[in-house]
Order: C-alpha cells, then sequence, then structure tokens
C-alpha cells in the first residue's frame, strides 16, 4: 500500500501538469478561433479516391458529375518527359505494371490498367495526362489543384507546368501545390499569376508566400498550433488541410476556421460545400 501510494504522489505532478496544458491548449484554441475567410470547401483527394480510382479522369468525372468546386490530382513526367498524373513513384499500386513512373515512356505508361485495382467496373481506365486533365477541367466548372510531386526529380518542369497552363489559359482556375518550397517560389518568378500553395506537414507560414497563396497543411498542424489559422488569415493566407475523412473532424476544422478540406469523402461533411447539389447526389 506504501508503495502504491509513494507511487501516486510521484504520478501525481505530471497528471496535473499534462491536465493544465490540455485545458491551455483547448482555451487557446477557443480563443484564437479565426473565421474562415470564404466558404469552407471541400477539395476532393486525387480526382475522389473514394469512389473512383485515384488519379484518373473516371474519379475526375465523378466529382464534377456530384458538383466538386475543387479537384486534387497529383503528377509525375516520365521518361520522355509527358506530364501524367500519378501519386507513387512507380507504377506498381495502382496498375498492373511495375517500374518508376520516371523510368517509363509514355507509351508504356498508356497502356496501363489504371482501373482495376480499386473495382473490376473500372478496368481499363488508363493513366492521363495533364493535357487531358485541363481539357476536362476547362469543359467544367471546377478549380484544379495540382500537386508536382518531387518536382526536383525532373529538370525543367517549372517552365513546362508554366507553358501548358498559359497554354490552356486556365491558369486563373488552377492552384499548383507542393512540398518543394523553393520550386513553388521558381514558377512565381516564371509565372507571376499562377496561384501556389504551399503543401508542409508542420505548422508555420513560408516566407516568400503573397496574399493569394495557400497554406496547405497537415490537419494536426492547426490543432498543433492555434495561432497558426489566425496569423495565415491576417496576412490574407486561405489556410487548407490535408486529408481528413472524419465527419467529425471536419466539423470542428472547419469551426476553427479553415478555408479547405482534402478529403477522399466529401459526402461525410455536405454542409462545407459550397455547391448543394453535390450534396442531393451522394
Amino acid at each position: 500500500m506504501n508503495v502504491w501510494r509513494g507511487f501516486s504522489h510521484k504520478c501525481r505532478g505530471p497528471v496535473v501538469f499534462l491536465a493544465a496544458s490540455v485545458f491551455l491548449w483547448g482555451g487557446l484554441l477557443v480563443l484564437l478561433r479565426s473565421d474562415s475567410l470564404e466558404s469552407p470547401a471541400l477539395i476532393c483527394h486525387r480526382g475522389l479516391a473514394g469512389w473512383a480510382p485515384e488519379n484518373t479522369l473516371a474519379a475526375m468525372r465523378e466529382a464534377i458529375r456530384r458538383g466538386a468546386q475543387f479537384v486534387e490530382v497529383d503528377v509525375r513526367r516520365s521518361a520522355d518527359g509527358v506530364i501524367v498524373l500519378k501519386h507513387d513513384e512507380t507504377v506498381d499500386r495502382t496498375t498492373g505494371g511495375q517500374g518508376r513512373v520516371d523510368g517509363l515512356t509514355w507509351d508504356e505508361i498508356s497502356k496501363l490498367d489504371a482501373g482495376s485495382h480499386f473495382s473490376p467496373v473500372f478496368a481499363g481506365e488508363p493513366v492521363p495526362t495533364l493535357d487531358q486533365v485541363l481539357a476536362l477541367v476547362a469543359s467544367s466548372s471546377i478549380t484544379l489543384v495540382l500537386e508536382v510531386k518531387q518536382p526536383d526529380r525532373y529538370p525543367g518542369i517549372a517552365l513546362q507546368v508554366a507553358d501548358v497552363l498559359q497554354e490552356s489559359n486556365l491558369h486563373d482556375r488552377v492552384v499548383v501545390v507542393s512540398f518543394d518550397h523553393d520550386w513553388l517560389n521558381r514558377l512565381s518568378d516564371l509565372m507571376p499569376t499562377a496561384r501556389v500553395g504551399y503543401l508542409q506537414v508542420h505548422p508555420g507560414i513560408p516566407r516568400r508566400m503573397s496574399g493569394n497563396d495557400v497554406l496547405d497543411v497537415h490537419w494536426s498542424g492547426v490543432l498543433l498550433d492555434p495561432t497558426l489559422i489566425r496569423r495565415a488569415h491576417r496576412q490574407g493566407h486561405q489556410v487548407w488541410v490535408w486529408t481528413v475523412n472524419d465527419a467529425r473532424l471536419m466539423r470542428l476544422l472547419v469551426w476553427l476556421g479553415v478555408d479547405g478540406i482534402t478529403t477522399d469523402h466529401p459526402e461525410r461533411y455536405p454542409e462545407a460545400l459550397h455547391v448543394t447539389n453535390l450534396r442531393a447526389g451522394y
């Protein structure tokens, strides 16, 4: 009994400290919460990865059909310089093929089945190119969120992306995002009209951000730093978070003031959608 009392006495201090810290943290979240700069938007992740094979035109068409306003996709570059939709370094996980994206030609990638891994219904769905995606964007009203994966592996891709966006005349309906902030800065230098989003895991505001740029942070960042949203909003930056599929967490983040939530399942929080017919679509 004396041993237990001694143990309890030793633990009491850390427990009290932890409880006080949690109470203070929760209080700061309440006191420092900020209203969204715009009505919070749900950003369909990898096309609409909860409902169709990721990073395919089928997924994008499904998102558009359901009324999505923002659709996010990932891009890499083939061995012969074609920008294609692919999240992973290799094609192994989502196609019947094998090999690195930058080690395969477009002719080889175009023959792959990017749909069967998700469902037999999508068998034969191809890997699309960025040009095909932009053509689909042009025929719809969506804004494309274009994540360029590991751009340092693809010399000259900043100029290539800038040229493609200028030629498509869709630069005002595309937000280019990346974890490589130096690369985003180079893209902005090449194309000052481009809207960019700074992806990062940890909370913080990159120094180079301009007023129209987006801070796109892992959702835990806005919980770890109760000041983050307010500081970003004061500088004119929208705050997006990724990737959230739990409805209760979505509601908390919207209450805290985020401007966008990237999700595989936007139907789980229709209150956050700009377009009401997406709500009816599910």
